[in-house]
């Protein structure tokens, strides 16, 4: 994630591990449940066909044919799999050949050299408000300090928090803050990767993953995503939506 995940690439790369949810903190989405192999988070329980591992560890998501978005602190990566469970196999591999990032922000477009047959996931028109239940998926750390990586991607399922929440991580308003503690949160390999909101089968992108929700967290805290929705029109403008 941001401060961690930047210094971290080398040893165990933002791998996106997702965590699950609790009564204490959120009713998740339809679609959640099964076995509990990391922390708080399980196995997916559907195919993501939008959902990308990053050649470099970091997680993406499929925004449009030719495009995906991640974050820019992940920083460049050869290629990605595109729709797969599975972090090794599976699902398609696509080349990536240029990066645009917006200034001033952790927010970057990466562009396929060839189009992917996956479907890209839709793209919120507004940040989702304080309580709603929210995804978070990727291929990262199952253990903090000691870091396990996931190779099944793993989902879970948390709430959306007030964006002041997350202010002592470097959040503004125009981010995302989802909730996460000890046992329940996004860790070093989920950088760039997908915050969705929905059901099975529906989701819509509201955040990238950019780094902890305080000011001294690596793992086990909230966490800090760039929201979709403020910087939707310059997607758009990026990858010619």
């Amino acid at each position: 994630m941001r401060k961690v995940l930047k210094g971290t690439l080398g040893m165990c790369v933002l791998g996106l591990a997702m965590w699950g949810t609790t009564a204490a903190n959120a009713a998740g989405p339809a679609g959640g449940g099964g076995q509990q192999p990391i922390i708080g988070g399980h196995d997916a329980t559907e195919t993501y066909p939008w959902m990308v591992s990053l050649s470099n560890g970091c997680g993406a998501s499929l925004v449009a044919p030719q495009w995906i978005v991640t974050a820019n602190h992940c920083g460049s990566a050869s290629q990605g799999r595109i729709g797969s469970n599975a972090k090794s196999s599976g699902g398609e591999t696509r080349q990536i050949d240029r990066r645009v990032t917006k200034p001033g922000t952790d927010l970057t477009v990466m562009h396929l050299t060839t189009a992917s047959t996956q479907t890209p996931v839709k793209m919120a028109q507004t940040n989702p408000a304080s309580g709603t239940a929210v995804r978070l998926l990727g291929f990262g750390c199952m253990s903090w300090p000691s870091c396990r990586n996931a190779t099944t991607l793993q989902e879970i399922d948390l709430s959306i928090l007030p964006s002041s929440r997350c202010s002592a991580g470097g959040g503004a308003a125009n981010d995302v803050c989802v909730s996460g503690d000890r046992t329940h949160s996004a860790c070093h390999g989920d950088s760039g990767g997908p915050a969705v909101t929905g059901t099975r089968g529906d989701w819509t992108l509201v955040g990238e993953t950019h780094g902890p929700g305080d000011n001294g967290g690596e793992c086990a805290t909230t966490t800090l995503y760039t929201g979709i929705a403020p910087h939707l029109s310059w997607i758009n403008q990026q990858i010619g939506g």
